[in-house]
């Protein structure tokens, strides 16, 4: 591992690559290791480590965090608790960019952005507010979720491969994940 005094941004990639496209954070990160990025830059694969993941906060935790996760995002309509006025967090070609300091307040019941889940077997704002619990300190940075609904819809299939769909959005991602580098 790099000296953390030297590593500004932590990309760290989430997710079971035995379920299809809920490894695509996994697999997007395997491609950015083959890439040339500034050298104050850690590229990890996080796999479903959910709370193993401490070591590497705790390490890192001066350090921005980009983390790229797949989501399932709720449709707000089929809520009948959420108030009129609460929106679906912003997507761009279901591609979200949430500031970590989001997840901080979701276990509010009135939170707008709550209407998503993650697959692991510990959710990531479990693992964020746990280990502000045990640390005092919050992760900076932002997640980059990746919306795969329609992926799951039918259910689970156990595969390793990504969708097509899922797979033409890595690009994409990899772009947003370079304009977060140094903002």
């Amino acid at each position: 591992m790099k000296n953390p005094k030297n590593i500004k941004t932590v990309i760290l990639g989430i997710g079971n690559i035995l379920l299809g496209d809920e490894g695509v954070g996994v697999h997007t990160v395997k491609i950015l290791q083959k890439e040339k990025l500034p050298p104050d830059v850690l590229v990890i694969d996080g796999s479903t480590a959910g709370f193993r993941l401490f070591s590497i906060f705790d390490e890192y935790k001066n350090s921005r965090f980009i983390i790229i996760d797949a989501l399932k995002i709720e449709d707000p309509s089929k809520e009948t608790s959420r108030s009129k006025k609460e929106k679906k967090p912003s997507s761009k070609e279901g591609l979200f960019v949430i500031p970590l300091d989001d997840f901080y307040n979701i276990g509010d019941f009135n939170y707008p952005g709550r209407g998503f889940i993650s697959f692991h077997q510990t959710s990531l704002v479990d693992v964020l507010n746990l280990f502000y619990l045990a640390y005092k300190v919050k992760i900076r940075g932002y997640l980059i979720g990746i919306d795969i609904s329609d992926s799951i819809d039918s259910g689970f299939a156990f595969s390793m491969k990504l969708s097509s769909k899922t797979e033409q959005k890595i690009p994409k991602i990899i772009d947003l994940i370079k304009k977060h580098i140094n903002p």
